[in-house]
């Protein structure tokens, strides 16, 4: 414990209980507004992690949403991947007040202190940090997640001076961005943007863009007005100049990025392979009989553990159980046993070919399509190309919605491009559900439902008031509810389609836009 540590864990012993009995904190890593990073070590095993806590009052008290630490533990829960901070559990403080979220521990510390002791990288070790920061940034995509905040603070370093990138706090699911003067676009090429200035800095050691001055600053990032110095090697030079444009639909999509000439040099085989599927991960996942045995050996049930790690249950057993499945083997090691779980299972993960055609293997995650002039230019779930009319997308995607199982409660008709509200709830009774739901907000129903064969507006029901039975409340406090708009691309007579998660579970949520993304390639 260094400097008064040890006097503040004692005096936070009873604030911090729940944490405590499992943990005990050794030394504070970071400070901001509203948490602490601590280092502290598992009582059970003794191995380090990284506590950050959390004051939720404070987040409150300055108007941030507990919805967003909610988002950004549903995304680290789901990521798993040799570059992305492991994730290992989340407990609630007692008091209400505070949330403790556990992770992998980066004792080297931020990559901004590791390139400001150097001045700038030499090409080899730009090249190894920048291929871990890219596969990393392509796996959080291809998962649907958006990270928007990668900068050098957010990228940690382990002890073998690795990868880790860090807070999610600012992360989304697919979801439209704002970025200078108020253009909409979608968001994954944010995070291309941002790779830029961070190869741009591991090179040169300064930002691209600078300037004392806040209006110049904000015309020489809109124009994209930089230099590159000369001692830049040209393939370098050319991917941080496809990377730095301003126009998301000319820049390189972060596939095209990890399979730059610069970047496949002396590149590692789990780094040069596509991503995989997060929710496939888990299901794939293989027991380790030695560390079951030694997480017996810490007084839990064998039969309880191995059912828990089968369904992806977090609790304490299997917290100890990564724990030391982690320590025992390192992170690109586990990750390429899941690859080739996947290949031995026939189960192909490549996306390239997929990009290419505008098609993949089912059960795949939702990947880029390509327009007509051969590149990237959107963000489409399920790979599909919605170049037909707005009203003729939205026909194919409600038929894919009536296929697994979703209904539309609302069709607004009254927006340029058309937008869905739609649901999946829990449980049989469907339209019955969807009557009582409707009665109880006085919401318009759609012309034609997509539940089960449907309900058209009389059937049901509308504006009585009537109230909800206790099944049927049940039913919709564990249904997930969802907004679908299309949107008009940068391209002629190409639309984008836009999913907002509105309430609901944020993994059952993510496990329809899953089943809706391989539906559309099907029917597409």
């Amino acid at each position: 414990m260094q400097g008064g540590g040890a006097a503040a864990a004692t005096a936070s012993a009873t604030q911090h209980r729940e944490l405590l009995e499992r943990y005990e904190l050794v030394r504070v890593r970071g400070r901001g507004s509203f948490a602490q990073v601590w280092e502290a070590r598992h009582r059970r095993t003794g191995h380090s992690v990284a506590v950050k806590i959390l004051n939720l009052a404070g987040l409150l008290a300055n108007g941030i949403p507990i919805r967003k630490v909610e988002r950004e533990i549903a995304v680290m829960r789901l990521l798993k991947h040799p570059h992305i901070v492991r994730f290992h559990e989340a407990i609630a403080g007692g008091d209400g007040e505070h949330v403790y979220i556990v992770m992998e521990l980066a004792p080297q510390g931020q990559l901004y202190d590791y390139v400001t002791q150097l001045g700038r990288l030499r090409e080899d070790d730009a090249r190894r940090i920048f291929q871990q920061i890219i596969s990393g940034a392509e796996y959080c995509h291809h998962n649907m997640v958006v990270h928007r905040d990668l900068k050098l603070e957010n990228i940690l370093m382990d002890s073998e001076m690795n990868v880790k990138i860090v807070d999610f706090g600012f992360s989304k699911f697919f979801r439209h961005n704002k970025l200078l003067a108020g253009r909409k676009y979608v968001g994954p090429p944010v995070d291309v943007w941002s790779c830029g200035v961070i190869l741009y800095i591991l090179f040169c050691g300064r930002l691209p863009f600078d300037s004392a001055d806040v209006s110049e600053l904000h015309r020489i990032i809109k124009r994209a007005e930089f230099s590159i110095p000369p001692y830049v090697p040209d393939d370098a030079r050319d991917l941080i100049s496809s990377m730095l444009i301003v126009r998301p639909d000319k820049r390189l999509t972060i596939t095209e990025v990890r399979t730059h000439r610069w970047l496949q040099h002396s590149i590692p085989r789990y780094l040069a392979m596509p991503p995989l599927d997060a929710r496939t991960q888990i299901t794939r996942a293989s027991i380790d009989a030695e560390t079951v045995d030694k997480v017996i050996g810490h007084g839990f049930d064998r039969r309880h553990l191995v059912e828990s790690l089968k369904n992806g249950v977090e609790n304490e057993a299997t917290v100890t159980y990564n724990l030391i499945l982690n320590n025992k083997f390192d992170a690109p090691t586990r990750y390429l046993w899941t690859i080739d779980v996947y290949q031995e299972a026939g189960q192909s993960n490549t996306t390239g070919a997929a990009e290419a055609t505008g098609s993949s293997a089912a059960g795949e995650q939702p990947v880029a399509v390509a327009g007509e002039d051969g590149r990237n230019n959107g963000w489409a779930l399920g790979g599909v190309e919605f170049h037909e009319c707005p009203r003729e997308a939205m026909r194919v995607i409600a038929a894919a919605l009536r296929e697994i199982g979703v209904v539309y409660v609302h069709d607004d008709d009254r927006g340029r491009y058309g937008k869905l509200l739609c649901a999946r709830f829990a449980g049989a009774g469907v339209r019955r559900i969807i009557r009582s739901y409707l009665a109880a907000t006085d919401a318009p129903s759609s012309s034609s439902s997509a539940a089960g064969g449907g309900s058209g507006r009389g059937e049901a029901g509308h504006g009585g008031g009537a109230p909800v039975d206790d099944a049927v409340l049940e039913s919709l406090c564990a249904a997930v509810f969802f907004e679908i708009q299309l949107y008009k691309s940068e391209g002629e007579g190409d639309y984008l389609m836009d999913l907002k998660r509105l309430s609901g579970p944020q993994l059952q949520y993510l496990n329809i836009c899953s089943e809706l993304s391989s539906k559309l390639r099907s029917i597409n």
